[in-house]
């Protein structure tokens, strides 16, 4: 049994729970090394079971950790049939990736056999938070590659080069360095389409004097980068360098703030009030930044809601913005690691 899936079971056995059922596909890659599918692991003091398809199966079954259960008909009777036979009597399962109808029909026979079925949640999610030396090296790799797609686009945009078609050459520069599949696909934003967070490329053409924005993120061996960076075709403007200024110092304020110990709200703060007191509070609207690691957003969330106390080996997102309606926007994101005393910037080559 590896480390990883040790942590899980003590975390659950101090809540009073003999079995645990793991749905999120990442979190059982991320618990046994296979790949993203279809299936169940059931964790238990014995040994985890996975329960798959005939998709998956031979491929699972060399996996050594677990033991392979093919379900050829109705997978949710397999589970059930091994909680029945292992004799677990306090299930718990992943309460954000269960579905509604998936969850009411395990609970109706569990219920019948006296077993109770209970929801935890981020139970996985907060062991994945707190980065192994062997995570933040594949971060690192994918944070290169990264930052090599930055400097691919300048030396391929053109004047009247549109949307798509830079999205196009970027994701295959970033798939042949990277993964067959990236962090999440490229947002590429030119003029206007800047003020929208989450812009869809489209037939949009880069034109002179205009401000175009790059949100990307390469994946190696399953771990992503997400960073963010914003160019201007011609001489920027002083009421656009000023803003974006602010938008730099504000992620400089808040790097600096970075370490073991201190809360995720405060980091937040810290960017978020420079930001108001430059007057730009109101454009200012989503949280501060997120963790990172084999899914582009993870724990921790960086919000002024967050309870998060921010620990050793959190890899993070720094990322603060202005979107003015419109008119354009401006997001400058890097990702740091938390160490005990400061918040070490990983992005910072380009």
């Amino acid at each position: 049994m590896n480390r990883r899936i040790k942590l899980c079971l003590e975390n659950i056995e101090k809540k009073g729970y003999d079995g645990f059922l793991v749905s999120n596909p990442i979190n059982i890659s991320y618990l046994s090394g296979f790949r993203n599918a279809e299936g169940f692991l059931l964790l238990n003091k014995v040994k985890p079971i996975y329960f798959t398809n005939f998709l998956y199966n031979s491929e699972a079954k060399n996996i050594d950790i677990w033991k392979t259960k093919l379900c050829p008909k109705d997978i949710f009777n397999c589970i059930v049939e091994e909680i029945f036979r292992l004799k677990l009597k306090n299930v718990a399962f992943e309460s954000k990736h269960l579905t509604y109808l998936e969850y009411k029909k395990l609970k109706e026979v569990l219920i019948k056999k006296h077993i109770n079925f209970s929801p935890l949640s981020d139970v996985i999610e907060n062991i994945r938070a707190i980065k192994e030396e062997s995570e933040i090296i594949l971060i690192n790799k994918a944070i290169k590659i990264s930052l090599e797609g930055f400097k691919f686009i300048e030396e391929i945009v053109v004047e009247k080069m549109t949307e798509k078609d830079l999205l196009v050459e970027l994701e295959r520069f970033l798939k042949i360095k990277g993964d067959y599949d990236l962090a999440f696909s490229p947002i590429i934003a030119f003029g206007k389409n800047t003020s929208l967070p989450h812009h869809i490329p489209e037939e949009t053409k880069l034109k002179n004097n205009k401000l175009f924005l790059v949100d990307l993120g390469a994946k190696y061996q399953r771990y992503c980068a997400d960073l963010t960076r914003v160019f201007f075709w011609g001489k920027m403007p002083n009421y656009l360098k000023k803003i974006y200024d602010i938008i730099r110092k504000s992620k400089d304020l808040a790097i600096r703030k970075i370490k073991e110990g201190v809360r995720a709200k405060d980091v937040d703060k810290t960017a978020r009030e420079f930001i108001e007191n430059k007057g730009f509070g109101k454009y200012f609207g989503h949280g501060l930044g997120h963790g990172l690691g084999m899914a582009v957003h993870e724990e921790p969330y960086l919000n002024p809601h967050s309870k998060t106390i921010l620990k050793e080996g959190m890899v993070i997102t720094i990322e603060p913005a202005v979107y003015i309606p419109g008119k354009f926007g401006i997001r400058l994101e890097d990702i740091v690691l938390v160490k005990s005393n400061k918040g070490e910037t990983l992005s910072n080559e380009y």
